[in-house]
């Protein structure tokens, strides 16, 4: 989702940040690269070591966060909704497996109106392991019900590729290169959503 369809990261990682210069704490990492690809769990485990005070902010910061939310349909990069057309016009099974969670997901997808372009929608919070681990992708590739080989995925993050590279499929990143995030296990590196659907046909 974020960095796929969303170009979010960003946005999140200021948010966070001013959270904690407010609160005047430090954060384990001010670097962008150490939190991308990552479940909401890891993230805070990054900011927080300390398991008692990671808790404390954490139930802190969402009130915070509710009052600083993200505009997704702003966020949206413009190869999204052509692509999804595209797919659906074949008759492509799309599915969307999201390291986040689901509140984030439905939000977005409905902020973006692009629900009904997804056949299938999973989340990090129903598998035993997310992003890096293959669990999320295993899962999405029974949902769907079409064999590994038929699959073709997309992602941005190392976190990503890992899962889908050891979920045994193709997978092409969107690039990082701006934020120097290691893409090399992705099949295909390319510019854009755009340049995905070009390539399609």
């Amino acid at each position: 989702m974020d960095g796929v369809l969303v170009n979010s990261e960003q946005f999140y990682f200021d948010r966070r940040m001013q959270f904690f210069r407010e609160k005047n704490l430090h954060p384990g990492s001010t670097d962008i690269r150490d939190y991308l690809g990552m479940s909401n769990e890891q993230v805070w485990s990054a900011l927080v070591p300390d398991d008692e005070r990671r808790q404390q902010l954490h139930k802190e910061y969402l009130p915070y966060q509710a009052s600083h939310p993200i505009d997704y349909a702003r966020f949206m990069f413009p190869g999204v909704k052509p692509l999804l057309r595209y797919l659906k016009g074949h008759h492509v099974a799309v599915g969307l497996a999201s390291a986040g969670i689901y509140g984030d997901i439905y939000r977005m997808l409905d902020e973006c109106q692009i629900t009904q372009y997804f056949t299938e929608v999973l989340s990090g919070e129903e598998v035993p392991h997310n992003k890096p681990e293959p669990d999320i992708y295993l899962r999405m590739v029974e949902l769907l019900s079409i064999p590994a080989a038929n699959c073709l995925v997309i992602e941005d993050s190392t976190n990503g590729i890992a899962a889908a590279k050891a979920a045994g499929l193709t997978t092409w990143a969107i690039d990082q290169s701006e934020y120097g995030v290691d893409q090399s296990r992705a099949d295909r590196i390319v510019g854009s959503l755009d340049e995905v659907r070009k390539s399609l046909k």
